[in-house]
């Protein structure tokens, strides 16, 4: 993905700060309302988990935080961010899938699905290490409360990891787990708060 350098990078100042400490990633969880996406992924004919990767794909990609990094010495900003997540592979393991992304729901479900399928015929754990990826996981069977995810070796990455558990229904709707990770040296409250109120909006309006 292209990028552009932020020579007036406003948090500049709190990377500076979280530069200092060694281990600045941190988690929050949260419910979304998974109903209208859930029930447009029955009637097209597509996998939930797909389409919950792409939805959150499309509010994240919209919060710019989660497309900082710092590279080579300078702030960049990443134009888009690729998508990589954890599909079943065989004897009960799991592998790396990276579809390509596209901002059209049923063209990246289309492709998603057959890049899927391919992948889970065996393992493959070397993809989707740039740093402009986001990475997406699922645990369906798990209603957890809260998830953090494997911290990344380089203290500097920013790629964001994203989990979803077990559907729960309450009052007539169905909620899923969010288990999200972030580096603090991008990514600060205000930047969660825009992501989850884009994220809710993002499930709602489907494809």
């Amino acid at each position: 993905m292209g990028f552009r350098v932020l020579d007036d990078y406003p948090r500049r100042p709190h990377l500076d700060f979280y530069r200092g400490n060694p281990l600045p990633f941190y988690s929050v969880s949260f419910d979304l309302d998974v109903t209208s996406l859930r029930r447009r992924a029955k009637q097209t004919g597509h996998s939930t988990y797909l389409a919950m990767c792409w939805a959150f794909h499309r509010a994240l990609l919209g919060v710019e935080a989660f497309r900082v990094r710092w590279q080579d010495g300078v702030v960049v900003l990443y134009d888009s961010l690729h998508v990589g997540m954890t599909v079943p592979a065989p004897r009960g393991t799991f592998t790396f899938a990276t579809p390509p992304w596209h901002d059209d729901g049923p063209t990246f479900l289309a492709a998603a699905a057959a890049v899927v399928a391919r992948a889970s015929l065996g393992v493959d754990l070397s993809g989707g290490a740039a740093p402009d990826f986001a990475y997406y996981t699922a645990l369906p069977r798990v209603p957890f409360t809260s998830f953090a995810h494997v911290m990344l070796a380089d203290a500097d990455a920013g790629q964001p990891g994203t989990a979803f558990g077990r559907f729960r229904e309450q009052d007539g709707r169905t909620l899923v787990p969010v288990g999200l990770t972030v580096n603090h040296r991008y990514v600060d409250g205000n930047d969660l708060g825009s992501l989850y109120e884009a994220a809710s909006a993002s499930f709602d309006r489907a494809f």
